[in-house]
């Protein structure tokens, strides 16, 4: 596991920026969302991006909790709605279209789990005063895109995890304990594609048991890769206390129209 530390959160920055401006020199820089020139991402569509969180396991289908088994749910909270120019943002970034998000989306990932710092650190212990341990968890990624370093997920987690540390003052670590095997399920009916990611996603070994445990991710939609994860973490001894993702898809029978806005006003 790797502690976050001021010297590795430096170091990551600087390289970053030094990409930031390769690409800069290279490629027409534009806003990823709605093609504002000159930035990444411009303010608007950051503010898309950045929260607050709100609470979204109720509008999938494997995170909701069960009403005869309320334990069962898994409390995930998002920064945006899957829709418009946050979709356009995430797609560019996962395809590798834009390395230059990286640092844009690990910022806004750090600025938008603050708002739910106190509920996801687990306190300290009443009687002696420890500090039980925080591991942020990458969803896990295919084989294709660890090969081709597209690994989304694990920028979002040192995000969140920095942004932790900096609102609880406490150490957060983040680990990339989680793999998964096979194809995509996406073609799969729920209950088969609930089974296929269960068997697909492992953990690299065992956890110390009842060690908190934040999983993150770039999109939700039917909760199927988080509720696998959750599962394999479980199995490895750990307590999975929620997820975080960046965008989560609008439930059936919404459009996530609000967040088309953005593009009838003036550009920043």
């Amino acid at each position: 596991m790797n502690g976050q530390t001021e010297s590795g959160g430096t170091w990551r920055a600087g390289v970053l920026a030094a990409w930031r401006d390769l690409i800069g020199l290279v490629l027409p820089r534009h806003c990823a969302g709605c093609d504002a020139p000159d930035r990444s991402l411009c303010a608007r569509c950051r503010r898309l991006l950045s929260g607050p969180p709100q609470r979204c396991e109720e509008d999938t289908v494997f995170l909701a909790a069960e009403e005869y088994l309320p334990a069962l749910g898994l409390p995930t909270w998002s920064l945006a709605v899957y829709a418009g120019p946050v979709r356009r943002v995430v797609l560019a970034w996962k395809s590798g279209q834009r390395p230059d998000l990286d640092e844009e989306l690990m910022r806004v990932a750090r600025g938008g789990i603050v708002a739910v710092a106190d509920t996801v650190v687990p306190a300290r212990d009443a009687d002696d005063g420890a500090e039980p341990a925080l591991v942020v968890v990458p969803a896990p990624s295919g084989w294709r895109r660890r090969l081709r370093r597209r690994l989304v997920a694990r920028t979002l987690a040192f995000g969140t995890a920095e942004g932790l540390t900096e609102a609880s003052g406490r150490t957060v670590w983040v680990a990339d304990l989680l793999r998964r095997r096979g194809r995509s399920g996406h073609a799969l009916g729920a209950r088969a594609r609930r089974r296929a990611g269960r068997t697909a996603t492992r953990c690299l070994g065992p956890i110390p048991p009842g060690t908190a445990c934040l999983l993150v991710d770039d999109v939700v939609t039917s909760g199927a890769t988080l509720d696998a994860a959750r599962a394999a973490l479980e199995h490895a001894g750990a307590r999975v206390v929620g997820a975080v993702v960046l965008a989560a898809t609008p439930p059936p029978g919404t459009t996530g129209s609000a967040v088309h806005l953005s593009q009838t006003l003036p550009v920043d």
